[in-house]
């Protein structure tokens, strides 16, 4: 029987006829404290594309790693959204995401593992937990090679992940890990860096795929090429059914202080002024054109839209889907 207003009302006055009657009486056994999130999963639709975000933890970025931070500004950033100041620094998701197109499965980004943090490393545990296993996924798209989006390529012993899987890089991007031309060039604390790109990837070695700039890859799926985080950082743009999302991978570490302040970027970034002048840029594109977008590192699900304001931005996420 569907609820109407007469039986509201018809409820709601025998309810308030009623006497009150308190009694005392102890509660049920109290059960633990789950202390932690159920698994990171979210599912949203780009046209006729199923797209999954993939929780595989958080770190915590200190304010020292942002250049061109200002303690008063992020204290303003966060005040407006309700927040209080972080001086500990901000707690930054890792998020990769699952491209089911109806005819093949493809992540984006494989997350990392949890010698890096152990707040990371459940990328494979939450992909099992939306109902796909690793064995299932035709291909892997990197955005770039950094270890927080190709950690989850391997296992602990140094194996594919991916059976199945062949592995989509930029071909600029490959190349600069594996030149050792650049990596004589860097600083020592750089060399890490060389070393996990190098070893992660070389368990796929017979089934890399390397693509250029702005490239479709599938019907629908094309890499973007957005430099300056990595030399050759990538996005991957999907078009589908006259809909669109753009995984914009690391252009956005910061959800809660870089839209207010788009000028400052990370330690991690390879050239920080072409990654602030593609940040930039790309958030003024999609703020004019209204193309939704995720990231790596945006507040979970990380599905949402731009929108100027003044002379900086908003990050508006979407409303959540109830149906797919």
């Amino acid at each position: 029987m569907k609820p109407s207003r007469r039986s509201f009302l018809k409820y709601g006055a025998i309810s308030l006829a009623a006497p009150a009657i308190v009694t005392a009486s102890p509660g049920f056994a109290a059960a633990p404290k789950a202390g932690k999130q159920a698994p990171g999963i979210y599912r949203q639709k780009i046209g006729a594309f199923e797209v999954t975000a993939i929780l595989d933890g958080t770190l915590l970025a200190a304010a020292g790693l942002f250049q061109g931070y200002d303690e008063d500004a992020a204290t303003a950033a966060l005040a407006r959204q309700h927040l209080p100041a972080s001086p500990d620094g901000q707690i930054i998701p890792v998020i990769g995401y699952l491209v089911n197109t109806g005819d093949r499965l493809i992540a984006i980004d494989s997350g990392t593992n949890d010698s890096f943090a152990a707040t990371l490393g459940n990328y494979h545990d939450v992909l099992a937990a939306s109902g796909v296993t690793s064995d299932q996924i035709d291909h892997v798209i990197a955005t770039h090679l950094h270890v927080d989006h190709i950690g989850g390529l391997t296992d602990g012993q140094g194996q594919r992940r991916f059976a199945n899987a062949d592995l989509i890089a930029g071909q600029v991007e490959w190349d600069f890990w594996h030149s050792d031309d650049a990596r004589a060039k860097v600083p020592e604390s750089v060399d890490p860096f060389f070393e996990i790109a190098r070893t992660q990837t070389a368990p796929y070695a017979d089934a890399v795929r390397l693509v250029g700039k702005d490239q479709e890859v599938f019907p629908g799926i094309e890499m973007v090429n957005l430099p300056g985080h990595t030399p050759g950082h990538m996005g991957v743009h999907l078009r589908s059914e006259g809909e669109e999302l753009l995984i914009w991978g690391d252009i956005v570490h910061a959800t809660k202080l870089q839209f207010d302040n788009p000028d400052w970027t990370i330690a991690f970034d390879s050239d920080p002024d072409q990654a602030r002048a593609t940040r930039k840029r790309l958030l003024d594109q999609v703020a004019t054109d209204g193309v939704a977008v995720a990231g790596m590192h945006m507040d979970f699900p990380g599905f949402g839209h731009v929108v100027r304001h003044g002379g900086a931005y908003r990050f508006e996420p979407m409303a959540w889907r109830y149906s797919l």
